[in-house]
């Protein structure tokens, strides 16, 4: 790190002192040496360098201080929550706290930007004009691009730092999926999460106990049986399962299946694999037996007039479904399940707020890094959380969720899913533009006349596009 380079130089500064001290200096008269007694020289050599040192090094290399001095370091943080928002009071709550309390004097000053949109617009003007904030939430594949013109400062560097890094206990809570996401192809960690969403089922356990069912469905024929059954029961098209053909829904399916958007090399994209044909399979068949359709919008409504027995949501979604049961008055149970695969695997398709440090200069680099430890730490996500509704990133948050929890109690069946994150390849070259294409692609998927030969056909072409997509930024 350059801060350890910096701190290297100096304390070469003091020994190259030291040593021209011990020398007598370069002003030195030529004839004193033949003035003093041979034996003189001799011992002083061996007293100076003895005295000095214990008189210099302390003051000039103090073992127990910061490498950097950080007193007075102003960094700016931007994100997307505005005024009124309980999120942006949380965030400003907590940067008062820090800028109170921390031990290296640093100030943090937090803006709100608008939408990510109008964020991202900024940080694009920024990069001519040089106007950047230190910090900045964004999307993970918006911080790539900006890495590529070495706006965004490789997070490993401080991760791995002995002196402000993080310890081998704090990176194993943090979960797999939501640790894999923000790590560019070539190895570099250009974001890092400060909570994050999934895409589940919302399934509703009292209506499917009076259908028949003691418990919800753990496999994907499971699924199937229930949400059947629900439209049997309604016999009007509805019952069964909303299903909207978006990239979010498909690929939580086809994440429970065992499929993997990059080949096995991870050097390219690849929807040939046969978890991929049999997720779009499953689907067409739900809409070939009746057991799916679709909605003009939100399925909330359909949900809590039992129009349904499963939709598909993000669990940032919990508030609104909550008020869709309170509207009609409906008491039933209900809460959010994984996606299931065809041997009871579960995945969800998980969507992470993520934070990447811009570059500057080493002090402020530094102090942005120390801010964000302190900010995703589990007591400050727990903060977050109780103002966002969001999952935490790591395990040592949720045994502080408790009043939370005691508030919220369907959050509760979020909570259980945290785990179970599956990263889109947000960092790996044009995802955006790949992502759009696997939407057209999950439309066209979704017939109920679709066969295998005709899935892989689509899949097939998916995979050419994305290949085209890559080619087209990459060269």
């Amino acid at each position: 790190m350059k801060f350890k380079k910096l701190f290297v130089v100096l304390g070469l500064l003091v020994i190259a002192a030291m040593v021209l001290s011990a020398c007598g200096g370069g002003n030195t008269p030529a004839e004193e040496p033949a003035e003093e007694p041979i034996e003189e020289p001799m011992e002083e050599p061996v007293e100076e360098p003895a005295e000095e040192p214990a008189a210099e090094v302390p003051t000039e290399v103090p073992a127990e201080e910061p490498m950097m001095d950080l007193s007075g370091v102003t960094v700016t943080f931007w994100h997307v929550y505005g005024e009124g928002d309980p999120r942006n009071e949380t965030i400003a709550a907590i940067v008062d706290e820090f800028n109170a309390t921390n031990e290296y004097g640093i100030v943090v000053e937090e803006f709100d930007q608008g939408q990510h949109s109008d964020l991202q617009d900024k940080v694009n003007t920024g990069l001519t004009s040089g106007d950047l904030p230190n910090l900045t939430v964004a999307y993970t594949s918006s911080l790539l691009d900006w890495s590529t013109v070495d706006a965004v400062v490789d997070l490993n560097t401080f991760v791995n730092d002995p002196e402000y890094g993080m310890t081998q206990e704090e990176l194993d809570a943090i979960y797999p999926g939501i640790f894999a996401d923000g790590i560019a192809p070539d190895g570099r960690r250009v974001a890092w999460p400060m909570s994050h969403s999934a895409n589940v089922m919302t399934y509703n356990y009292t209506w499917a106990q009076e259908l028949g069912f003691d418990a919800a469905p753990t496999t994907a024929a499971e699924v199937k049986e229930q949400v059947c059954a629900a439209a049997a029961a309604n016999g009007d098209g509805t019952g069964g399962m909303v299903w909207y053909p978006s990239a979010s829904n498909y690929l939580s399916v086809a994440y429970a299946f065992g499929a993997d958007e990059l080949n096995e090399d991870g050097t390219a994209y690849d929807f040939s694999d046969q978890a991929f044909i049999d997720a779009a399979l499953w689907v067409a068949d739900l809409k070939a037996n009746g057991c799916a359709f679709e909605t003009e919008s939100y399925p909330n409504p359909e949900q809590a007039g039992r129009k349904a027995l499963i939709t598909l949501s993000s669990t940032a979604g919990l508030p609104y479904y909550t008020a869709a049961f309170e509207d009609v008055g409906n008491e039933d149970e209900w809460g959010f399940l994984p996606f299931f695969g065809p041997n009871g695997e579960k995945a969800t398709d998980f969507f992470t707020q993520s934070v990447g440090i811009l570059t500057s200069n080493p002090e402020q680099e530094l102090a942005s890094w120390i801010f964000l430890k302190f900010f995703t730490s589990p007591e400050n996500q727990a903060k977050w959380i109780n103002a966002s509704g969001y999952l935490p990133t790591q395990s040592t948050t949720e045994p502080l969720l408790t009043d939370y929890v005691a508030s919220e109690p369907k959050y509760q069946s979020s909570l259980d899913l945290a785990g179970y994150g599956v990263a889109e390849p947000q960092t790996f070259p044009a995802w955006s533009s790949v992502r759009r294409a696997v939407d057209d692609a999950a439309a066209v998927l979704y017939d109920p006349e679709l066969t295998a030969d005709a899935a892989a056909a689509i899949l097939a072409q998916l995979t050419a596009d994305a290949a085209e997509y890559v080619e087209e930024v990459t060269n």
